[in-house]
């Protein structure tokens, strides 16, 4: 019986007689298995640029809770809801906050702004982080924005506030919205001391310029008019278990919404994208086997004589397919090896080109770490198996061939 190293040296032998027609055959192996490669990553490297960009700026844990159904109306959850909801299994938090806006001035510089009243108890809990500072303990202290000083204009001049914020006291003239009269209206004065600086918005284009306040102010800033509704968010104490806290506040009937349901949603189109895509791609590798068919065919007929030798001196016919089975098997490796080293190569040229060229033509930078092109460990995995799996099938029936060849006939070279 063959050894496997004989065999292999059998192969080489064979192989190096037809360089030129060997190494086309691998070329188009190489190129089948690169365009598998490239066309899908196309859908990787998308997919991790958008999944990137909804992830920027917000907290994969965080759950927003918008309403809750009673019968067929939708209602603003009550506190006894909030009160249930911190009590839920892997809820490590949950802010709520309610929006007004003023007038803010310190020591003759000033500014509008956004306010947040809400329970900075839960927002330590939620990881509220800050740039600089503490967060508030009392109730007459507050956080502000990462822009908020820079946006405190002297009154007729352009100068800006100059000086750190941090312990100094901010007037806020609160305004808000009477839907009775349909005008705006004063609603409270207030002085608090900076005490915290939010971090720097991840987003450029976003000023934080905003304050937040203790929910001890409620009364004071939402007395005259209609209680807005709450912004609600619960935080999960791991990403994980987010599914599990979604799927019970829907079975209590509340309305609710979390980045986790946009990637799982996103993650569906583009699996589809990616089979799509790699149907495609194998197309090509198919075409490529047209090569390796015509290369494998022609072996068995220049060595017919070869093949007779081996079956007059006593080679099962096992040996001799496995043979043609393994040069077929060869020429696939080494393109899809090619393939694959090429395939790296123009991802991470791609991914140096592509961006300064949309630039160009769109006149806007892309997202920051775009990626056009990304080659995971598995869609390399699933293109060698589909590439070396086309390999063996296209040499099937010339190996199935050469076991039926004739000893006397090849013997005569009448073949």
């Amino acid at each position: 019986m063959m050894k496997m190293k004989d065999k292999i040296r059998f192969v080489r032998q064979n192989m190096k007689k037809n360089r030129s027609r060997v190494f086309m055959t691998i070329l188009a192996t190489a190129m089948g298995c690169s365009f598998l490669i490239m066309i899908a990553s196309v859908a990787f490297g998308l997919q991790k640029s958008i999944v990137n960009k909804v992830l920027e700026d917000q907290n994969l844990t965080q759950i927003q809770v918008h309403s809750k159904k009673s019968g067929d109306s939708y209602n603003a959850p009550q506190q006894s809801d909030i009160d249930a909801l911190k009590k839920m299994d892997h809820v490590k938090a949950v802010t709520t906050q309610r929006m007004a806006h003023g007038d803010t001035e310190i020591d003759g510089y000033k500014s509008s702004t956004s306010v947040t009243v809400t329970d900075f108890e839960q927002e330590t809990k939620s990881g509220l982080k800050l740039s600089k500072g503490r967060m508030p303990i009392n109730e007459n202290e507050t956080i502000v924005g990462y822009d908020f000083a820079k946006n405190l204009i002297k009154t007729g001049t352009k100068e800006a506030y100059p000086e750190n914020p941090i312990g100094q006291t901010v007037t806020l003239h609160a305004k808000g919205f009477d839907q009775n009269s349909n005008k705006e209206i004063d609603l409270a004065t207030i002085k608090v001391t900076v005490v915290g600086i939010m971090e720097k918005p991840a987003k450029q284009w976003i000023e934080g310029r905003n304050m937040y306040l203790s929910d001890t102010f409620q009364s004071k800033l939402f007395p005259k008019i209609e209680e807005n509704r709450p912004d609600i968010k619960v935080y999960a104490d791991s990403a994980k278990e987010v599914t599990s806290i979604s799927k019970a506040l829907r079975g209590q009937h509340f309305e609710i919404y979390s980045v986790a349901d946009s990637i799982k949603q996103m993650d569906l189109v583009f699996l589809v994208m990616k089979i799509g895509l790699i149907f495609v791609g194998t197309i090509a590798v198919l075409i490529a086997s047209i090569g390796i068919y015509n290369t494998m065919t022609m072996a068995v007929t220049e060595r017919s004589q070869d093949i007779g030798i081996m079956k007059a001196i006593g080679a099962h016919p096992r040996t001799i397919r496995s043979i043609f089975l393994l040069e077929s098997f060869g020429i696939g490796l080494i393109g899809v090896f090619i393939g694959a080293v090429i395939s790296y190569a123009l991802s991470a040229i791609i991914n140096k080109v592509v961006p300064p060229i949309l630039s160009s033509v769109l006149d806007s930078k892309p997202p920051a770490n775009f990626i056009f092109s990304d080659i995971p460990l598995t869609l390399t995995l699933v293109s060698v198996v589909i590439s070396l799996g086309v390999a063996i099938i296209s040499g099937m029936r010339p190996a199935a061939r050469a076991t039926r060849i004739d000893v006397l006939r090849a013997l005569r070279r009448d073949i």
